[in-house]
């Protein structure tokens, strides 16, 4: 249990400072401490939900993987997040299909799923930010569905590539990592990628993307 943590390690959460004590006083008694290294899975495909987890520090990516082994992220979850999805599953209480991986060393206090149903229900603060939570997600994924469906792949990387520049216009990525946030295949990134360089569109460098004209 955390009892030795200190309850302000949970300000960061938007809700926390509005609950009742005693739902404060619950959620605290009740999480679990959590350390995940860059790369380990918390989750797989197809279990049933053993925890909810908020994250105090670092950043996990919930992503799904075909019957081919290709993985699709759907979103990332940041520090003064829980996961939404996994709190669905757990309210009711059934198998998910995603999973989840540490893309930084993170600590995580991880909520039983019975503790979470019961803040549902008891704290309005809670409630309304899960929900607040669920309904941005489910814009977010019908937002994917809608660029996987109607956009070309050429269309789906520019989006990319433009969302994820910094101020020098650079992408630090690689091709394999762009397939996976794409739901694509790392050889048809690949392909794109060359066709937008030949175009003058980027400038192919090691282990980053310089965009030229797409940038404007």
């Amino acid at each position: 249990m955390m009892e030795m943590m200190q309850p302000s390690v949970f300000d960061r959460f938007p809700f926390y400072s509005r609950m009742k004590p005693e739902d404060a006083a619950m959620l605290h008694g009740a999480v679990t401490e959590k350390k995940m290294a860059r790369g380990q899975i918390m989750m797989g495909d197809h279990k049933s939900c053993t925890g909810i987890p908020m994250v105090l520090r670092g950043r996990l990516r919930l992503f799904r993987t075909s019957d081919k082994g290709r993985e699709m992220t759907l979103y990332r979850i940041r520090e003064g997040e829980l996961c939404v999805m996994a709190g669905v599953c757990a309210m009711g209480d059934v198998e998910y299909d995603f999973s989840i991986e540490a893309e930084k060393d993170s600590v995580l206090a991880v909520i039983p799923p019975e503790t979470f149903r019961a803040l549902i229900y008891r704290s309005d603060p809670f409630r309304v930010y899960v929900f607040n939570e669920l309904a941005e997600r489910l814009i977010r994924s019908v937002e994917t569905i809608d660029m996987l469906i109607f956009a070309s792949i050429e269309e789906r990387i520019i989006t990319y590539l433009k969302h994820n520049a910094n101020a020098q216009n650079e992408v630090r990525t690689t091709h394999e990592k762009m397939a996976v946030e794409l739901g694509s295949s790392r050889e048809v990134i690949t392909r794109q990628l060359k066709k937008l360089a030949e175009k003058g569109l980027i400038e192919l460098r090691r282990g980053k993307i310089l965009l030229k004209v797409i940038c404007d």
